[in-house]
């Protein structure tokens, strides 16, 4: 059965169950608002980090978990925040015209109802009432007519790795301000994830970078070598034959609490810094508390990208980026196999599949409908 509206809902207290159900058809829209459906999005690992953070960012920030920009019906069960294209179907905006494309944040559901603000040429932003209270970078679209920095044969990278380049480029900044914490090599955790990659790759535009060593499991180590990404890759079970007095930081990137206490542990008072970055590995237990060194610090990037703005200005923000995804573009047919898929459905499947960490992290799955 084909759906022309749908959503899909995530049990809030158990991510691993999602199902796909039917929309109803909306009132009429009211003045000033847009409706727009939702046409190619990207999911990764990354959206099971916004999942298991979906009821609190905990220490990253006082603000709501990621069930929040996108409310279901229901208290029990959350729509998925995922970063895609989409076409506005409906507008009672005079400055939004019916068919024109967005790219940005958007729920894992065929449309969304927006109250558009802040218009100039080339974006705008969501002024619906409850996501004023959230995150701001969340709530900023990109009009793609105005878009001169997205190239044709590169936008079905953009809601793969767009927003992760974002991520890893704004983690490499923080440690450039820092001194790099004063460490001689830094530990990029989960090195096969997209996010480790588009962080790894950023390293390269900081003058001065340590040397990176990339942990990752025993069946992703070639495809994470392959890369050449990394100065040196080893698994989880080789920390032990790192000499425990090299000055180190490490970045996580899947939030695995004994892989987090054992290099606390192994490097002690020279671990300089302990950056924890997501939750992918959401069914493992948490980092434990009083480990030797830094305590793990959350690292949230939303925070990041508006200190920066402020520093920088937007321009100055938009040309780092674009910056950063030129240095990427050319490598991405080498990192990476695109599998485009279609439908609801196969959204569901895919999602299922990401949450039980069955997703070969060399393919990249993007969803058209």
């Amino acid at each position: 059965m084909t759906l022309s509206r749908w959503t899909i809902l995530i049990d809030k207290d158990d991510i691993t169950k999602s199902s796909l159900h039917p929309a109803a058809d909306h009132t009429p829209l009211k003045a000033g608002q847009i409706e727009v459906a939702l046409n190619r999005f990207a999911l990764t690992a990354n959206n099971i980090t916004y999942a298991t953070l979906g009821k609190s960012f905990g220490s990253w920030t006082d603000m709501p978990g990621y069930w929040a920009f996108f409310p279901a019906e229901s208290e029990t069960v959350g729509q998925l925040p995922v970063w895609g294209f989409a076409t506005v179907t409906g507008s009672e905006n005079p400055d939004i015209e019916v068919g024109e494309e967005l790219y940005g944040y958007f729920p894992l559901s065929s449309h969304l109802r927006m109250t558009p603000g802040h218009i100039s040429k080339g974006s705008l932003v969501d002024m619906t009432a409850h996501r004023q209270a959230l995150a701001p970078v969340y709530n900023q679209y990109n009009r793609v007519q105005a878009m001169d920095d997205l190239k044709a044969e590169e936008k079905d990278l953009w809601p793969v790795f767009r927003p992760l380049l974002v991520t890893g480029y704004m983690i490499c900044d923080q440690f450039d301000e820092n001194g790099f914490y004063g460490a001689d090599q830094i530990l990029i955790a989960s090195a096969s994830s997209k996010t480790a990659m588009m962080t790894a790759n950023s390293f390269r535009l900081f003058e001065g970078a340590p040397k990176l060593i990339g942990v990752t499991s025993s069946k992703n180590k070639k495809y994470t070598e392959k890369t050449k990404l990394y100065d040196h890759v080893i698994t989880y079970d080789d920390i032990s034959e790192l000499s425990p007095g090299t000055k180190t930081a490490l970045i996580d990137m899947a939030g695995n609490g004994e892989f987090i206490n054992s290099v606390h542990q192994h490097f002690t008072e020279n671990l300089t810094f302990s950056l924890l970055v997501g939750i992918s590995h959401w069914d493992s237990s948490r980092p434990a508390k009083g480990l030797p060194g830094p305590q793990p610090t959350p690292f949230f990037a939303p925070g990041r990208i508006k200190a920066r703005s402020a520093d920088w200005g937007a321009g100055g923000l938009k040309a780092r980026m674009n910056a950063a995804w030129d240095s990427f573009a050319a490598l991405a047919p080498t990192l990476t196999q695109m599998m485009d898929l279609t439908g609801p459905q196969a959204a569901k499947d895919t999602y299922d599949q990401l949450v039980n960490g069955a997703v070969d992290p060399q393919k990249s799955l993007l969803i058209k409908v």
